[in-house]
Protein backbone atom coordinates (compact mmCIF):
# COMPACT_ATOMS: atom_id res chain seq x y z
CA UNK A 1 0.00 0.00 0.00
CA UNK A 2 1.39 3.41 -1.13
CA UNK A 3 -0.21 5.53 1.11
CA UNK A 4 -0.91 5.08 5.03
CA UNK A 5 -3.89 5.45 6.60
CA UNK A 6 -4.72 5.79 10.12
CA UNK A 7 -7.54 3.57 11.37
CA UNK A 8 -8.64 6.62 13.40
CA UNK A 9 -8.93 9.05 11.13
CA UNK A 10 -8.80 7.87 7.67
CA UNK A 11 -6.84 10.73 6.64
CA UNK A 12 -4.85 10.26 3.11
CA UNK A 13 -1.01 10.98 3.64
CA UNK A 14 0.50 13.31 1.16
CA UNK A 15 4.17 12.63 -0.15
CA UNK A 16 5.81 15.90 1.43
CA UNK A 17 3.30 14.14 5.01
CA UNK A 18 5.27 11.05 4.40
CA UNK A 19 8.45 12.43 4.34
CA UNK A 20 8.11 14.65 7.14
CA UNK A 21 6.70 11.15 9.42
CA UNK A 22 9.85 9.29 8.01
CA UNK A 23 12.59 12.01 9.20
CA UNK A 24 11.16 12.24 12.57
CA UNK A 25 10.26 8.18 13.13
CA UNK A 26 13.60 6.93 14.97
CA UNK A 27 13.83 3.32 15.86
CA UNK A 28 12.86 2.28 19.23
CA UNK A 29 14.73 0.14 21.30
CA UNK A 30 11.61 -1.28 22.24
CA UNK A 31 11.08 -2.66 18.37
CA UNK A 32 14.53 -4.74 18.39
CA UNK A 33 13.24 -7.70 17.15
CA UNK A 34 10.33 -6.66 15.35
CA UNK A 35 10.12 -6.24 11.95
CA UNK A 36 9.62 -2.67 10.77
CA UNK A 37 6.14 -1.83 8.95
CA UNK A 38 6.25 1.92 8.23
CA UNK A 39 3.31 1.88 5.98
CA UNK A 40 0.97 0.10 9.18
CA UNK A 41 2.21 2.96 11.34
CA UNK A 42 -1.42 4.62 12.22
CA UNK A 43 -0.31 8.13 11.66
CA UNK A 44 -1.54 11.07 14.23
CA UNK A 45 -4.43 12.78 13.44
CA UNK A 46 -2.12 16.44 14.28
CA UNK A 47 -5.76 18.37 14.64
CA UNK A 48 -9.13 17.73 16.18
CA UNK A 49 -9.66 15.67 19.11
CA UNK A 50 -5.86 15.74 19.88
CA UNK A 51 -6.06 19.56 20.85
CA UNK A 52 -9.10 18.75 23.25
CA UNK A 53 -6.50 16.11 25.01
CA UNK A 54 -3.99 18.79 25.35
CA UNK A 55 -6.12 21.22 26.71
CA UNK A 56 -7.04 18.16 29.46
CA UNK A 57 -3.78 17.67 29.98
CA UNK A 58 -2.81 21.34 30.44
CA UNK A 59 -5.38 21.62 32.89
CA UNK A 60 -3.89 18.67 34.91
CA UNK A 61 -0.46 20.28 34.70
CA UNK A 62 -1.26 23.92 35.85
CA UNK A 63 -3.59 22.30 39.35
CA UNK A 64 -0.90 19.67 40.06
CA UNK A 65 2.78 19.92 39.09
CA UNK A 66 1.95 23.83 38.67
CA UNK A 67 1.33 24.01 42.06
CA UNK A 68 4.21 21.77 43.77
CA UNK A 69 6.72 21.13 41.12
CA UNK A 70 7.66 23.83 38.66
CA UNK A 71 11.18 24.79 39.74
CA UNK A 72 10.90 28.71 38.84
CA UNK A 73 7.43 28.88 40.84
CA UNK A 74 7.95 26.85 43.73
CA UNK A 75 9.83 30.07 45.04
CA UNK A 76 6.29 31.73 44.28
CA UNK A 77 3.56 29.28 45.20
CA UNK A 78 5.62 27.65 47.97
CA UNK A 79 6.82 31.33 49.45
CA UNK A 80 3.48 32.48 50.02
CA UNK A 81 2.51 29.00 51.72
CA UNK A 82 6.12 29.52 53.39
CA UNK A 83 5.86 33.32 54.71
CA UNK A 84 1.71 32.32 56.26
CA UNK A 85 3.07 29.46 57.99
CA UNK A 86 6.35 30.96 59.52
CA UNK A 87 4.63 34.11 60.65
CA UNK A 88 0.83 32.45 61.84
CA UNK A 89 1.64 28.27 61.92
CA UNK A 90 4.47 27.65 62.86
CA UNK A 91 6.48 30.68 64.27
CA UNK A 92 9.31 28.58 66.15
CA UNK A 93 10.20 26.51 62.95
CA UNK A 94 13.81 27.71 61.04
CA UNK A 95 13.32 28.62 57.70
CA UNK A 96 15.44 25.66 56.39
CA UNK A 97 13.11 23.60 57.83
CA UNK A 98 9.77 24.68 55.96
CA UNK A 99 12.36 25.36 52.73
CA UNK A 100 12.85 21.55 53.22
CA UNK A 101 8.85 20.75 53.08
CA UNK A 102 8.38 22.91 49.98
CA UNK A 103 11.22 21.14 48.24
CA UNK A 104 9.94 17.59 49.04
CA UNK A 105 6.77 17.16 46.33
CA UNK A 106 9.57 17.28 44.21
CA UNK A 107 11.96 15.36 45.50
CA UNK A 108 9.61 12.62 45.41
CA UNK A 109 7.77 13.12 42.28
CA UNK A 110 11.42 13.03 40.69
CA UNK A 111 12.37 9.45 42.26
CA UNK A 112 8.70 7.79 41.94
CA UNK A 113 7.59 8.75 38.34
CA UNK A 114 9.29 6.00 36.27
CA UNK A 115 6.81 3.23 38.60
CA UNK A 116 3.61 5.16 37.21
CA UNK A 117 4.87 5.58 33.92
CA UNK A 118 5.77 2.35 33.18
CA UNK A 119 2.45 1.29 34.94
CA UNK A 120 0.25 3.03 32.56
CA UNK A 121 2.14 2.25 29.51
CA UNK A 122 1.29 -1.09 30.44
CA UNK A 123 -2.06 -0.29 31.36
CA UNK A 124 -3.45 2.42 29.72
CA UNK A 125 -2.94 6.17 31.12
CA UNK A 126 -6.34 7.25 32.26
CA UNK A 127 -6.89 4.92 35.76
CA UNK A 128 -3.59 6.29 36.84
CA UNK A 129 -4.96 9.88 36.10
CA UNK A 130 -7.91 9.20 37.92
CA UNK A 131 -5.81 7.87 40.46
CA UNK A 132 -3.24 11.00 40.71
CA UNK A 133 -6.32 13.68 40.30
CA UNK A 134 -7.96 12.13 42.97
CA UNK A 135 -5.20 12.13 45.48
CA UNK A 136 -4.14 15.58 44.76
CA UNK A 137 -7.55 16.30 45.63
CA UNK A 138 -7.85 14.51 48.51
CA UNK A 139 -3.91 16.11 49.91
CA UNK A 140 -5.68 19.63 49.13
CA UNK A 141 -8.56 18.63 51.39
CA UNK A 142 -6.21 17.32 54.05
CA UNK A 143 -4.09 20.43 54.37
CA UNK A 144 -7.71 21.92 55.75
CA UNK A 145 -7.63 19.21 58.74
CA UNK A 146 -3.60 19.71 59.55
CA UNK A 147 -2.49 21.07 62.66
CA UNK A 148 1.04 19.53 63.09
CA UNK A 149 4.58 20.65 61.01
CA UNK A 150 4.77 16.57 60.25
CA UNK A 151 0.92 16.54 58.88
CA UNK A 152 2.28 18.51 56.03
CA UNK A 153 5.78 16.75 55.59
CA UNK A 154 3.25 13.83 54.68
CA UNK A 155 0.69 15.49 52.87
CA UNK A 156 2.59 18.10 50.60
CA UNK A 157 5.11 16.10 50.92
CA UNK A 158 4.60 12.49 50.32
CA UNK A 159 1.37 12.24 49.18
CA UNK A 160 1.64 15.26 46.78
CA UNK A 161 4.69 14.30 45.70
CA UNK A 162 3.07 10.75 44.89
CA UNK A 163 0.06 12.53 43.24
CA UNK A 164 2.52 14.42 40.86
CA UNK A 165 4.50 11.25 39.76
CA UNK A 166 1.43 9.51 38.89
CA UNK A 167 0.02 12.56 36.55
CA UNK A 168 3.26 14.39 34.90
CA UNK A 169 4.83 11.28 33.19
CA UNK A 170 1.46 10.89 31.76
CA UNK A 171 0.47 14.14 30.69
CA UNK A 172 3.60 15.37 28.73
CA UNK A 173 3.50 11.81 27.11
CA UNK A 174 0.14 12.60 25.90
CA UNK A 175 0.55 14.59 22.85
CA UNK A 176 2.59 12.63 21.35
CA UNK A 177 -0.05 9.86 20.72
CA UNK A 178 -2.28 12.33 19.07
CA UNK A 179 0.58 14.60 16.98
CA UNK A 180 3.48 14.06 14.91
CA UNK A 181 4.37 17.59 13.12
CA UNK A 182 3.28 19.29 16.10
CA UNK A 183 4.55 16.95 18.93
CA UNK A 184 7.10 18.89 20.53
CA UNK A 185 4.91 22.51 20.42
CA UNK A 186 2.02 20.00 22.18
CA UNK A 187 4.28 19.28 24.85
CA UNK A 188 5.59 22.83 25.32
CA UNK A 189 1.73 24.05 25.75
CA UNK A 190 1.51 21.14 28.48
CA UNK A 191 4.43 21.85 30.27
CA UNK A 192 4.08 25.89 29.99
CA UNK A 193 0.34 25.05 31.45
CA UNK A 194 2.56 24.51 34.63
CA UNK A 195 4.37 27.58 34.46
CA UNK A 196 1.12 29.66 34.29
CA UNK A 197 -0.54 27.29 36.91
CA UNK A 198 2.21 28.29 39.25
CA UNK A 199 1.63 31.52 38.32
CA UNK A 200 -1.93 32.25 39.04
CA UNK A 201 -1.76 30.39 41.95
CA UNK A 202 0.90 32.46 43.62
CA UNK A 203 -1.25 35.48 43.19
CA UNK A 204 -5.00 33.94 44.32
CA UNK A 205 -3.73 31.85 47.52
CA UNK A 206 -1.31 35.12 48.36
CA UNK A 207 -4.86 36.83 48.53
CA UNK A 208 -7.33 34.23 49.63
CA UNK A 209 -4.29 33.68 52.16
CA UNK A 210 -4.39 37.56 53.71
CA UNK A 211 -8.75 37.73 53.35
CA UNK A 212 -10.01 34.15 54.70
CA UNK A 213 -7.01 32.24 56.18
CA UNK A 214 -5.06 28.89 55.49
CA UNK A 215 -8.42 26.63 56.37
CA UNK A 216 -10.74 28.25 54.21
CA UNK A 217 -8.48 28.89 51.60
CA UNK A 218 -7.36 25.01 51.06
CA UNK A 219 -11.12 24.05 51.00
CA UNK A 220 -11.87 26.46 48.30
CA UNK A 221 -8.82 24.93 46.48
CA UNK A 222 -10.03 21.68 46.95
CA UNK A 223 -13.28 22.10 45.57
CA UNK A 224 -11.26 24.31 42.68
CA UNK A 225 -8.68 21.55 41.80
CA UNK A 226 -11.61 18.73 42.19
CA UNK A 227 -13.74 20.38 39.63
CA UNK A 228 -11.35 20.97 37.08
CA UNK A 229 -9.02 17.66 37.34
CA UNK A 230 -12.54 15.92 36.55
CA UNK A 231 -13.49 18.25 33.87
CA UNK A 232 -9.77 17.53 32.57
CA UNK A 233 -10.16 13.57 32.93
CA UNK A 234 -13.12 13.30 30.35
CA UNK A 235 -10.95 15.73 28.08
CA UNK A 236 -8.36 12.86 28.21
CA UNK A 237 -8.21 10.07 25.70
CA UNK A 238 -6.08 7.75 24.46
CA UNK A 239 -4.91 6.35 21.00
CA UNK A 240 -3.46 3.33 21.53
CA UNK A 241 -5.43 0.17 21.97
CA UNK A 242 -4.88 -2.00 24.59
CA UNK A 243 -3.30 -4.64 22.06
CA UNK A 244 -0.61 -2.07 21.00
CA UNK A 245 0.31 -2.17 25.09
CA UNK A 246 3.53 -3.82 25.66
CA UNK A 247 4.87 -5.80 28.50
CA UNK A 248 6.79 -3.58 31.18
CA UNK A 249 9.73 -4.41 30.90
CA UNK A 250 11.17 -2.89 34.56
CA UNK A 251 14.61 -2.65 34.10
CA UNK A 252 15.66 -2.25 30.09
CA UNK A 253 19.12 -3.47 29.15
CA UNK A 254 18.73 -2.31 26.16
CA UNK A 255 18.69 1.65 27.13
CA UNK A 256 21.56 1.33 30.11
CA UNK A 257 23.62 -0.24 27.13
CA UNK A 258 22.96 2.35 24.62
CA UNK A 259 25.56 5.09 24.68
CA UNK A 260 22.85 7.39 23.55
CA UNK A 261 20.72 7.10 26.22
CA UNK A 262 23.42 8.32 28.63
CA UNK A 263 24.71 11.05 26.46
CA UNK A 264 20.88 12.67 26.55
CA UNK A 265 21.23 11.75 30.69
CA UNK A 266 23.72 13.22 30.93
CA UNK A 267 23.14 16.16 29.01
CA UNK A 268 19.68 16.60 31.66
CA UNK A 269 22.16 16.08 34.77
CA UNK A 270 24.58 18.89 33.73
CA UNK A 271 21.89 21.07 32.52
CA UNK A 272 19.92 21.07 35.88
CA UNK A 273 22.92 21.68 38.00
CA UNK A 274 23.37 24.69 36.00
CA UNK A 275 19.32 26.03 35.90
CA UNK A 276 18.40 27.11 39.09
CA UNK A 277 21.22 29.52 40.60
CA UNK A 278 19.30 32.66 39.06
CA UNK A 279 16.18 31.10 39.36
CA UNK A 280 16.92 31.12 43.58
CA UNK A 281 19.56 34.08 43.44
CA UNK A 282 18.68 36.94 41.36
CA UNK A 283 16.25 38.90 43.77
CA UNK A 284 19.42 38.53 46.10
CA UNK A 285 21.28 39.74 43.36
CA UNK A 286 19.40 42.65 42.23
CA UNK A 287 19.80 43.94 45.95
CA UNK A 288 23.19 43.66 46.08
CA UNK A 289 24.14 45.27 42.81
CA UNK A 290 21.33 48.06 43.84
CA UNK A 291 21.20 48.25 47.96
CA UNK A 292 18.24 50.88 46.96
CA UNK A 293 15.62 48.44 45.81
CA UNK A 294 12.51 47.36 47.17
CA UNK A 295 11.38 44.32 47.81
CA UNK A 296 9.40 44.09 45.10
CA UNK A 297 11.37 45.48 42.43
CA UNK A 298 14.30 43.19 43.38
CA UNK A 299 11.88 40.19 43.38
CA UNK A 300 9.54 41.44 40.23
CA UNK A 301 13.48 40.26 37.62
CA UNK A 302 12.14 36.87 38.72
CA UNK A 303 8.73 37.78 38.22
CA UNK A 304 9.55 38.45 34.76
CA UNK A 305 11.25 34.93 34.61
CA UNK A 306 8.51 33.15 34.95
CA UNK A 307 6.84 34.64 32.87
CA UNK A 308 9.19 34.61 29.98
CA UNK A 309 9.61 31.28 30.59
CA UNK A 310 6.34 29.89 29.60
CA UNK A 311 6.28 31.70 26.67
CA UNK A 312 9.60 30.04 25.94
CA UNK A 313 8.33 26.46 26.68
CA UNK A 314 5.27 27.11 24.07
CA UNK A 315 7.63 28.85 21.35
CA UNK A 316 10.11 26.35 21.65
CA UNK A 317 7.88 23.63 20.31
CA UNK A 318 6.90 25.34 17.67
CA UNK A 319 10.50 25.77 16.80
CA UNK A 320 11.03 22.42 17.78
CA UNK A 321 8.65 20.80 15.37
CA UNK A 322 10.70 22.59 12.16
CA UNK A 323 14.36 21.99 12.91
CA UNK A 324 13.89 18.73 15.28
CA UNK A 325 13.49 18.43 19.09
CA UNK A 326 16.95 16.95 19.05
CA UNK A 327 18.61 20.13 17.54
CA UNK A 328 15.87 22.55 19.47
CA UNK A 329 17.44 20.75 22.44
CA UNK A 330 20.93 21.34 22.36
CA UNK A 331 20.18 25.53 20.75
CA UNK A 332 18.32 25.67 24.15
CA UNK A 333 20.79 24.31 26.54
CA UNK A 334 23.51 26.18 25.18
CA UNK A 335 21.94 29.43 24.76
CA UNK A 336 20.73 28.94 28.42
CA UNK A 337 24.46 28.33 29.44
CA UNK A 338 25.51 31.23 27.18
CA UNK A 339 23.46 33.52 28.87
CA UNK A 340 24.96 33.55 32.11
CA UNK A 341 28.30 33.49 31.43
CA UNK A 342 27.73 36.59 28.79
CA UNK A 343 25.19 38.23 30.25
CA UNK A 344 24.62 37.77 33.82
CA UNK A 345 28.37 37.97 34.54
CA UNK A 346 28.11 41.74 33.31
CA UNK A 347 24.99 43.32 34.30
CA UNK A 348 24.81 45.50 36.88
CA UNK A 349 21.66 48.15 36.17
CA UNK A 350 18.27 47.25 36.98
CA UNK A 351 17.48 46.92 33.38
CA UNK A 352 19.98 44.90 32.43
CA UNK A 353 19.21 42.68 35.02
CA UNK A 354 15.43 42.60 33.61
CA UNK A 355 17.03 42.01 30.43
CA UNK A 356 19.24 38.76 31.85
CA UNK A 357 15.84 37.86 33.43
CA UNK A 358 13.91 37.85 30.30
CA UNK A 359 16.72 36.32 28.11
CA UNK A 360 17.34 33.80 30.48
CA UNK A 361 13.69 32.72 31.73
CA UNK A 362 12.60 32.12 27.95
CA UNK A 363 15.40 29.41 26.94
CA UNK A 364 16.18 27.81 30.73
CA UNK A 365 12.96 25.70 31.19
CA UNK A 366 12.64 24.23 27.84
CA UNK A 367 14.62 21.04 27.95
CA UNK A 368 11.54 20.36 30.30
CA UNK A 369 8.92 20.69 27.80
CA UNK A 370 11.34 19.29 24.90
CA UNK A 371 12.16 16.30 26.97
CA UNK A 372 9.53 13.59 25.41
CA UNK A 373 9.63 15.12 21.92
CA UNK A 374 13.49 14.30 21.95
CA UNK A 375 12.72 11.07 23.71
CA UNK A 376 10.16 9.98 21.36
CA UNK A 377 12.10 10.90 18.04
CA UNK A 378 15.52 8.88 19.57
CA UNK A 379 13.49 5.42 20.96
CA UNK A 380 10.37 6.11 19.45
CA UNK A 381 6.91 6.66 21.93
CA UNK A 382 5.61 2.82 22.51
CA UNK A 383 6.27 3.30 26.07
CA UNK A 384 7.02 7.40 26.11
CA UNK A 385 5.52 7.61 30.13
CA UNK A 386 8.14 5.13 31.30
CA UNK A 387 11.09 6.43 29.57
CA UNK A 388 10.24 10.36 30.51
CA UNK A 389 9.88 9.22 34.25
CA UNK A 390 13.09 7.10 34.24
CA UNK A 391 15.03 10.61 32.60
CA UNK A 392 13.58 12.89 35.23
CA UNK A 393 16.03 10.52 37.74
CA UNK A 394 18.71 12.34 35.87
CA UNK A 395 17.09 16.06 37.00
CA UNK A 396 17.02 14.56 41.33
CA UNK A 397 20.43 15.63 41.86
CA UNK A 398 20.81 18.66 40.26
CA UNK A 399 17.45 19.94 41.64
CA UNK A 400 18.38 18.68 45.26
CA UNK A 401 21.80 20.37 44.41
CA UNK A 402 22.36 22.48 42.14
CA UNK A 403 21.63 25.38 43.98
CA UNK A 404 22.50 25.36 47.54
CA UNK A 405 26.30 24.36 45.30
CA UNK A 406 25.71 28.06 43.77
CA UNK A 407 25.30 29.65 47.36
CA UNK A 408 28.38 27.81 48.48
CA UNK A 409 30.26 29.21 45.95
CA UNK A 410 28.85 32.50 46.37
CA UNK A 411 29.44 31.93 50.18
CA UNK A 412 33.33 30.70 49.50
CA UNK A 413 34.37 33.65 46.92
CA UNK A 414 33.18 36.01 49.11
CA UNK A 415 30.06 37.06 47.18
CA UNK A 416 31.21 37.15 44.25
CA UNK A 417 28.78 36.59 41.55
CA UNK A 418 30.98 36.12 38.21
CA UNK A 419 31.39 32.48 40.50
CA UNK A 420 28.43 31.42 40.15
CA UNK A 421 27.27 32.67 36.81
CA UNK A 422 30.30 30.64 35.28
CA UNK A 423 29.37 27.56 37.60
CA UNK A 424 26.40 27.79 36.83
CA UNK A 425 26.61 28.63 33.06
CA UNK A 426 29.43 26.34 32.08
CA UNK A 427 27.79 23.44 33.10
CA UNK A 428 25.17 23.89 30.40
CA UNK A 429 27.39 24.03 28.14
CA UNK A 430 28.66 20.96 29.29
CA UNK A 431 25.62 19.57 29.09
CA UNK A 432 24.63 20.76 25.16
CA UNK A 433 28.29 19.15 24.23
CA UNK A 434 27.38 15.96 26.09
CA UNK A 435 24.23 15.96 23.76
CA UNK A 436 26.28 15.68 20.95
CA UNK A 437 27.06 12.65 21.03
CA UNK A 438 23.39 11.32 20.59
CA UNK A 439 22.56 13.87 17.92
CA UNK A 440 25.41 12.61 15.58
CA UNK A 441 25.93 8.99 16.45
CA UNK A 442 21.65 8.97 15.40
CA UNK A 443 21.82 11.95 11.89
CA UNK A 444 25.58 12.62 11.35
CA UNK A 445 24.25 14.69 8.68
CA UNK A 446 25.00 18.15 10.72
CA UNK A 447 22.18 20.28 8.61
CA UNK A 448 18.82 17.39 9.19
CA UNK A 449 15.93 18.33 10.89
CA UNK A 450 16.21 15.56 13.94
Amino acid sequence: MDTPRSEKTHVDVSVEDKAFKYAFAAPSVYEKGVAPAVEEVDLPPDGGRGWLVVFGCVIFSAATVGWGYVLEFMRAVWGVTEEYFKKNVFPDVSESVLSTLGSMSGMFMTMLSVIPGKLADRYGYKPFLAAGGFLWTISMLACVFATKLWHYFVIMGLVQGLANALVYPLIVALPAQWFLRYRALTTGIVVAGSSIGGAVSSLIFRQMLTSLGLKRSFAIYTALDGSLLLAAWFMISERRKPSERRTIIWLDRSFFSDPVFWSLGMCFFFTVFGYLSPIFFLPTFAKQKLPHLSELLAALPVTMLNFSAAAGRTLIGFLADRIGPVNALWLVVMLSGLTQLLVWTFVSTYAGIMAFAILYGFVCGCFLSLSPAVAAQLWGSGRLAGLSGLMLLFNLPGNSSGAPIGGAILSATGGNWTAVSCYSGGLQIIGATVLLYARFKREPNVFAVY
